[in-house]
């Protein structure tokens, strides 16, 4: 890198006053320089001090939201966004290391790709029970883990199986080549992509970072960066915390806008598989024990409860929902 280009990180946030500041602190302490970073905080009329934090103590600069919609939230952001790259990232997240930034900059950028991210949520003892599930499984929703769309890799992982090509897999990154059939969800807590990408899709009024990326790599530009790096997220404090975020992002499936264009080709006879599979625990009590034996942690035995529990939040969205039974091939 001949030199620096100007990043541009884009926070959503509502009432973050509590979590905002670890994730402002973690970007600031970064050995890219300072002055590259622009931190546009989007924010969503809070009602506590997450605006004045942002600005006096991380001179972040504000913008209003006031939809109540990460994903306009985002779509705002990009508009006021002045850097050469964009950066998205929630306030729950914190880069692991002062190195983090500037080593994913440099990837995407030698190798000339669209975007990047890390291949892992950092484990933390310290942690919620259910945020150590998420760091093992590299996903919180176990729907997502037996269709293989998780966009992080399980704890336990070490070769990048997650869809796509591997292209160049060397110490620090595994260069990826996508394709539209076998798309991960990736693009989000810690995602980095050049503007200019996102000019050439639908950005406006609002930005989803799986359906975007989708939209690109069908244009030809699929090549990715995934480090080998960890970031840590601050998902959920405890089980029914967890439990809500998934009741609350399944319905999303159903959102009848023209942005929605992600699909996990799901046919009948695949769906009735998903739901034995989630519900009969035996595959789940499995691949716990699987789990535990390659790295032991009790947050491992908390997926087949999981699983029986989001597959019921499926199905009863599914019934609700004639946009997902439309969907269903």
């Amino acid at each position: 890198m001949e030199k620096f280009p100007l990043i541009s990180v884009i926070i959503p946030v509502y009432n973050g006053e509590k979590r905002l500041p670890k994730c402002l602190k973690s970007i600031r302490k970064q050995s890219y320089p300072q002055e590259k970073i622009e931190i546009v905080i989007v924010d969503d009329d809070s009602q506590d001090h997450t605006v004045n934090i942002a600005k006096e103590q991380f001179g972040g600069k504000i913008v209003r939201n006031g939809t109540h919609d990460p994903e306009r939230g985002k779509s705002i952001g990009i508009e006021h966004a002045m850097g050469e790259y964009l950066f998205f990232i929630d306030d729950d997240n914190i880069l692991t290391h002062r190195a983090w930034l500037e080593n994913l900059v440099r990837a995407v950028v030698d190798e000339n790709c669209v975007g990047g991210q890390v291949s892992k949520f950092a484990y933390c003892q310290k942690a919620s029970l259910s945020d150590k599930y998420m760091a093992l499984y590299g996903c919180c929703d176990p729907a997502v883990y037996y269709l293989h769309r998780r966009d992080h890799m399980m704890k336990t992982e070490k070769r990048w199986n997650l869809g796509g090509v591997v292209l160049n897999d060397n110490d620090k990154y595994f260069k990826i080549q996508f394709d539209s059939k076998t798309l991960p969800t990736i693009g989000s807590q810690g995602f980095l992509i050049k503007k200019e990408y996102v000019y050439l899709i639908k950005w406006q009024p609002f930005f989803y970072h799986i359906d975007s990326n989708l939209e690109l790599i069908k244009q030809g530009y699929n090549n990715y960066i995934i480090m080998k790096d960890t970031v840590v997220h601050n998902h959920s404090s405890n089980y029914k915390d967890l439990i809500g975020k998934i009741k609350r992002n399944s319905t999303q499936l159903g959102r009848g806008d023209q942005y929605r264009t992600y699909s996990y080709n799901l046919t009948m006879p695949k769906m009735i598989k998903l739901g034995l599979t989630m519900t009969t625990f035996i595959i789940p009590i499995i691949d716990s024990i699987r789990g535990f034996v390659k790295f032991p942690s009790l947050a491992w035995f908390l997926h087949p409860v999981i699983c029986f529990h989001v597959a019921l939040i499926y199905a009863v969205n599914v019934l609700k929902n004639s946009r997902i039974v439309g969907k269903i091939k």
